[in-house]
């Protein structure tokens, strides 16, 4: 039996999503089932499209309604997506629970504890309970330190030059 390690790919660059997404290709393509769930990535849907060939081998959730910005919000919003949040995280803690997939990635969770609508100890919590053969890949930009000493491999992605 395989088994399962705790992966976070984090930093200001971009193509942390890119990565975890070729990592659950990779998967698929040995054999394995892939679960994404998508925290706070209200515009970024293009990447969901070409995956849908890879149903149900590799599946993608998003709880989130579409909005343009999450920088100028009203308490009204910020309520929803505390709720919206709080449906995809306990949907996350029952696939962890019951190892419904091989790979569950958790895109932009970083994000979601660092903005305070997750709480690093839940998610700690959560992984305590993965089992045995499941990775999980989470990303985001701003990765603490709890958080840090929780998972097997850590993976900065930084920008080194743009146009």
């Amino acid at each position: 039996m395989r088994k399962g390690n705790i992966f976070a790919y984090y930093g200001e660059g971009k193509g942390k999503t890119t990565l975890a997404i070729g990592q659950g290709i990779r998967a698929v393509g040995e054999g394995l089932s892939v679960v994404m769930i998508q925290f706070l990535d209200y515009n970024n849907t293009k990447e969901g499209i070409p995956l849908k060939a890879l149903e149900p081998d590799f599946r993608i959730f998003r709880f989130e309604k579409h909005r343009e910005s999450i920088d100028c919000i009203d308490e009204d919003t910020k309520k929803d997506i505390l709720s919206e949040l709080r449906n995809a995280f306990n949907f996350t803690r029952k696939i962890i629970e019951t190892g419904e997939c091989d790979v569950l990635i958790l895109d932009g969770l970083i994000d979601a504890i660092e903005k305070g609508y997750i709480e690093r100890q839940e998610i700690c919590e959560a992984f305590l309970k993965k089992q045995s053969y499941m990775d999980i890949i989470i990303t985001g930009t701003v990765l603490d330190d709890e958080i840090k000493n929780e998972v097997d491999y850590v993976y900065k992605i930084c920008t080194e030059k743009t146009p």
